[in-house]
């Protein structure tokens, strides 16, 4: 089978504490040995997203380091962990369901609920260090399995006056773009599968005549 991508399920793959993160490594795990694509733009957008995602998530752990380290006060459980560094870290930038991934994460993987704060202090430090690994080793599986599909940052002008139509019916320009090139990849490849997680997408795009596209279906990864 062959299928096209859309940013948001490499990023989910990649991205542990993506709230897509479980759909897309599912979907992408489950066709390994199928034809996976991504276009020059989605490969593009796919590392800007990361790097920005990247350091979002430095900042955030640096705010609860600095925070965990003037913490004098041992915690009871981790409810009232997530909650003291919520509050306290509400002017960083990553959104809020990353940032209780990300907790969660080290609680139940770092301290097996033990809510010391010298304790919690330097098993921090160690999870800060290595977390960027994680995300790195994803990347490179990711990288075995997507096939590109190299079709030129500015396809959408070959598509220019369904880009513009998929534009008034409600689609944001970056993805009318990556609509282009998963046509463009269907022209090239049959039976092609576009997947993504914007369920609005998707939902507009499916209300209306979509004869244009050589796609056999739009789906979210879940």
């Amino acid at each position: 089978m062959n299928f096209f991508l859309d940013t948001n399920i490499p990023i989910g793959y990649t991205v542990i504490h993506d709230k897509w993160h479980e759909q897309s490594k599912t979907f992408i795990d489950n066709h390994e040995n199928d034809s996976i694509f991504w276009s020059t733009l989605v490969e593009s957008e796919y590392y800007e997203t990361l790097n920005d995602i990247i350091d979002q998530v430095k900042i955030f752990l640096e705010n609860c380091k600095s925070i965990l380290k003037t913490n004098e006060n041992d915690f009871i459980n981790y409810f009232e962990f997530e909650n003291i560094i919520l509050e306290k870290t509400k002017g960083c930038e990553l959104d809020i369901t990353k940032k209780q991934k990300i907790l969660e994460s080290f609680w139940n993987n770092s301290l097996l609920n033990e809510g010391i704060s010298e304790l919690i202090y330097l098993k921090f430090s160690e999870y800060l260090h290595d977390f960027q690994k994680v995300y790195i080793e994803r990347q490179k599986m990711l990288k075995k399995i997507m096939i590109l599909h190299d079709c030129g940052p500015d396809n959408y002008l070959k598509y220019l006056n369904y880009a513009k139509q998929l534009y008034m019916w409600g689609i944001h320009k970056p993805d009318c773009k990556i609509i282009a090139d998963a046509h463009d990849c269907g022209t090239a490849h049959d039976n092609l599968t576009f997947v993504s997680a914007d369920i609005k997408m998707i939902d507009i795009i499916t209300a209306h005549k979509t004869n244009f596209l050589n796609i056999a279906e739009f789906k979210s990864c879940s």
